[in-house]
Order: C-alpha cells, then structure tokens, then sequence
C-alpha cells in the first residue's frame, strides 16, 4: 500500500503544476466546509440547553442571547451553503485545468517516444491503460485527496467533543468501522487486478468497434458480410468483462453488508450509553443532543476516512498506470552539445558496416552495409520486399539508431547531430504517408511547418507535384477539408492524395529528399509528367528513391540493389543491365509483362 500511495505526493505536484491557485482555493473551502458541522452542532447543544432552561423557569420570554443563538444558526446555514456552491464551482475549475493539463503531458510524451514503441504489441496496452486512467482517475484522486483532508478536519473537531464524553467509547466508534476499511482494500486489488488483465481483450474490443465504424473498412464490411460476425465478437468480449465485473461486485457486495452489522453494532452501544447517562442525569439535554449527533458525524466520518482511503489506494493503482507511461524514455535522443548540421552538404553520406536488428527479432534486417553518396546525387534502392529498403531510410531519418557501422554526413556522425536539425534537413514521402483529416493547406504545409502560412510557397509545391489540378477541382480549393471524418470533407483517389503528400515532401527545404514509392499510386500520364520535372526538382539535392517501377528508377544517377538486407549490386541502370544479374532478371520481368511477345 505505502508504494501505490506514494504516488499521491506525485500526483499532488501535477496539480500544483496544472492549477496551483486553484488547488490552493479547492483545500480552503474544502477545509471551511468541514469546520461547519462541528460549529452548527455547538450551537444547536447551546440552543437546546437554553430552552430546556426556560421551559424548566416557566417564563415566555426569549432572552436576547436566545435570539442570537438562533440568528447564528441561521446564519452559519447560509455561510455553509455558499461555502459549498463556491466549492463545487472552483472544484470544477479546478477539474478542467488538471484535465487538460494532464493530457497535454502524455501527448508531449507520445510524440517523445520512438517508432519503436509504437511497434509493440506490449506498448499500446501500456499506451491504452494510461489513457483510460489519465483522463478519469487523476481528477478522482484529486477530488478524494481534498474531500480526505476535509473529513480528518471534521473529525479531528467531533474527536475533540468525544473524548470528553468517553475515550472508550471513541475507540469502540474506531475499531467497528475498521473491517469495512478492510474490505474495501482487499476488493480494490481485485479489481485493479481484473481491469489489468483485460487489457489486451479490451483492446481487441476496441479494434472490432473500429472495424465497424471506420470508413477505410466500411466497404469489406459489407462486400464479405462481416458485421454480424464482428458484432458477436464484440458482443463476446465486453460479456465476459460484464459476467466478471458482475461476479466481484456479488461477492463485495455480500462482505460488506456483514460487516455493516458490526459497524452498527459499535455505533448503537454508543448510543445506548449516552442515552442512559441522560436519563440518568449526568449529562445535560444539550449534551444528549450534542454527543448523539456527534456520534453520528464521527461514525460517518471515519467510515469516510476509511472509505476515501480505501479508494484512493485503488484509484492510484490506476494512476500508477499513467505515470507508468510518462516514466518512458526514448532512446533515440539528441547529444548534450549536438553539432551544427553542415549547410551545404560538402563530401557527401557515408554508411559504413551499418548493421540494424527491430526490437524483439531474432535476424537483423540490414547486414554491413557500406555506401557513399556524393551531395547531389540521386540513389535508388530496388529489391523485393523485406530486403530493407525502407528501413535503411528509417535509419538515415534516425527513427532508428543502427547497432554497429557508422551512418555520417560530412565525417559527422548522425548521433552527434541535434534530431530536430538532422529532421529539418530531410524531406521524406514515405510510402504510408500520413492522410490528414484537415484541410488542403494543412496537408501540404505541414511539409514545412515555419512556411505554413506562406500561400505562395504552397501553391508552389502543390504544381511541382502536380497537385494544382487536384485543388482546383475542389469547392473551396485550399482551405477544402480532406476525408470524409468531418462535416464537408472530400475524400479523394489514392493517386490524388499521393500528388497531396508529394507536394508535402517538395514543401521542405531539406538539403536530403527521401522518396518511398512517390508514383505507387498515380496513373502513367501523371507518372510521365512528374518525371519531366523530377529533375529539376530535387536539383542541388541529395535524393533517395525507392520504387518498384524501374520506369521511376532509371532516372537515378545510380542504383543500389537490396537483397536479404545486404546490398547486392551498385551501378547505373545500363551498368547493371550488362551485368545481366538481379536487377537485370526484375527489369527483364516488368518489362515483359508490357509486351505480348516477348521475342
């Protein structure tokens, strides 16, 4: 318990962060509302053994003191009353401020982490869990933290009044409600333990509801008649979390209405006591009242205690989970004293026995590579699939970091670069580029962020990628929404979006241009087209091209022929010809199916 509770302090110096003066009003009012009660009970005892005093004198008339008793009573309704409202509408501040605050600081660390984490299965339940509790359970813990430290306020004053009638039966008003404490921790780590073990289901849940609802899958869906079958699949998964949930809610529920028995046990031999030291005359009519009440609040409040204890144990079990996911590193980082990146690119890209492995696999994917690449020069990579291709860009970009060789611009290493500056300095379409829900002027500025607002400079990019057509069909041409996620969005033709992040990547003024399939999708005249530009295009730039169309790839200075993570051959396109071997055997196969009769 005391290793989940320590999270507490944490959590506490989160609010701080997020709404310090907030949380400042919050414990205020939340500590003048717990005096109230105390107060009011006083003064009713005071008001009581007034009228008893009366009633016993025979007189009809109110003393002023009488008077102002009750005006006090009265008026300590009212203060309470406001106390409150003012607490609940600074508590919702509150909740709001922390909220967002706490969600700013997993996305900040999302896009902290590497690619690597998010190509892990264990990650996203890491990612998932911390998700589920940072937007609810944080805010909960909050509220129960200020509403603990109200009831050990009110408590500490009820103690004050009790022990003077009896510490005996004070501890017996402690130890009858400890057995419900009990059980409410004992049931909290159940839970926590349930909750986290479904974790992995509860996604594959998510994902059916995904299925179902998002358009990319919405044409499958139907074509194959797959809604029924997803449906059940759901269906399946969330009863099975209902049948649990019912199971420890059951067996709760059945614990903790036996120890109820004892709880009013404790406080009904407390009663009973005081009762028969009225009758007896040993305390006062205004006493009787006083401790009855007092007896009643100091059950309710250490069960409350007890109960907000028991809660916020579970509910920083939980937090746990979202601390867990901002105690994540990245491992790809920038040095301390990063060197500046060299403008203009002199000698050149060096890789030199670069060996790469994914996280989790047992083969490495490259395999001693080694390649000079003079400053202007454009490289194509071919090879079948999974010969490393794509990857070897990953590693020039450093979402990855190699685990031998050395990868270096200018003798520099990559490493000893800043990553904001080794990225600013590499403009890549890679071959799953990203399709923005927003509008035209979004998706290509985005290739540029310092050059977003700059019209000119967008319209620009979108000719050189021959996207000028694409938006000029469109009814609001620039600022028209793409997609079909929100009110007025168009969607467009895999070859159109393609011309979109093209024009992203033309957005850059990155001395290096990584290309990953940039005509996959566009049609033979819009191919024919953008070759007659390509050129002058990335003149003056280091290119990097991978295709699987060698009508793209023989416009490279030269290519490099990947296979099984090794490279097999490097020339120009009628180098490699002559050779008569991989490259030759792929661009004899492509080009036959062009022609009905081969010989």
């Amino acid at each position: 318990m005391i290793d989940i509770l320590k999270n507490t302090p944490r959590l506490v110096r989160l609010v701080w962060n997020a709404a310090p003066v907030w949380l400042l009003l919050n414990i205020g009012l939340m500590l003048l509302n717990s005096l109230g009660p105390i107060v009011q009970l006083y003064v009713g005892k005071l008001i009581v053994d007034q009228v008893v005093a009366l009633v016993e004198a025979g007189t009809l008339v109110l003393p002023r003191s009488l008077i102002w008793l009750v005006a006090a009573g009265f008026a300590l309704r009212a203060l309470g009353a406001l106390l409150q409202q003012a607490s609940t509408y600074v508590g919702r501040v509150l909740e709001d401020q922390f909220l967002l605050y706490a969600n700013l600081r997993l996305l900040k660390q999302a896009t902290r982490l590497d690619l690597a984490y998010y190509e892990s299965s264990q990650f996203y339940d890491v990612l998932n869990r911390a998700q589920q509790s940072g937007s609810r359970y944080p805010l909960l813990v909050v509220r129960l933290f200020t509403s603990l430290l109200g009831q050990l306020t009110q408590f500490g004053g009820l103690l004050t009044l009790l022990l003077r009638f009896s510490p005996w039966v004070t501890l017996l008003l402690l130890v009858s409600t400890l057995p419900t404490f009990w059980i409410g921790v004992h049931y909290s780590q159940r839970r926590y333990r349930m909750t986290r073990w479904q974790t992995p289901a509860r996604r594959q849940a998510d994902y059916f509801g995904e299925v179902l609802t998002e358009p990319q899958y919405v044409k499958e869906v139907r074509l194959f008649n797959l809604g029924h079958y997803l449906v059940d699949q759901y269906r399946r998964i969330r009863e099975t979390f209902n049948q649990e949930s019912r199971q420890l809610a059951a067996r709760q529920s059945m614990a903790q209405f036996s120890l109820e028995l004892i709880s009013a046990t404790g406080f009904y031999s407390a009663y009973a006591l005081v009762i028969w030291q009225g009758v007896r005359g040993l305390v006062t009519i205004g006493d009787l009242t006083l401790y009855v009440g007092a007896f009643q609040q100091a059950q309710g409040a250490v069960e409350g205690i007890l109960s907000s204890i028991a809660s916020l144990y579970e509910y920083n079990l939980y937090v746990s989970q979202y601390f867990e996911f901002l105690d994540l590193e990245p491992q790809v980082v920038s040095q301390p004293h990063p060197k500046p990146f060299p403008t203009p690119i002199r000698r050149g890209l060096m890789l030199d026995r670069v060996n790469f492995t994914y996280p989790g696999a047992s083969e490495p994917t490259l395999k001693e590579i080694s390649l000079q690449v003079q400053p202007q020069e454009c490289i194509a990579l071919v090879g079948l699939n999974g010969s490393g291709k794509t990857t070897l860009l990953k590693l020039l970009t450093r979402l990855y970091d190699i685990d031998c060789g050395e990868i270096s611009i200018d003798g520099v290493s990559l490493q000893q670069f800043a990553l904001s500056d080794l990225r600013r300095n590499i403009g890549v379409l890679f071959q799953d580029f990203a399709r923005y829900a927003l509008n035209v002027e979004d998706n290509i500025g985005f290739g540029n962020l310092a050059k977003r607002d700059d019209r000119r400079r967008i319209q620009r990019s979108a000719a050189d990628a021959g996207a000028i057509e694409v938006i000029e069909e469109l009814s609001d041409g620039y600022e028209t929404i793409l997609g079909k996620m929100f009110a007025g969005g168009v969607d467009l033709s895999g070859g159109q979006w393609q011309k979109i992040g093209l024009a992203r990547a033309f957005m850059s003024e990155a001395q290096i241009l990584i290309l990953d399939e940039p005509t996959a999708a566009v049609d033979a005249i819009a191919e024919h087209d953008l070759f007659q530009r390509f050129r002058q295009l990335t003149q003056g730039k280091m290119t990097f091209l991978v295709s699987h169309r060698f009508s793209t790839v023989r416009m490279a200075d030269r290519i490099v022929v990947l296979e099984k993570g090794r490279i097999a051959e490097i020339g120009t396109h009628d180098e490699l010809m002559a050779q008569q071997q991989r490259y030759a055997q792929m661009f004899q196969l492509q080009a036959a199916s062009y022609i009905d009769d081969p010989e």
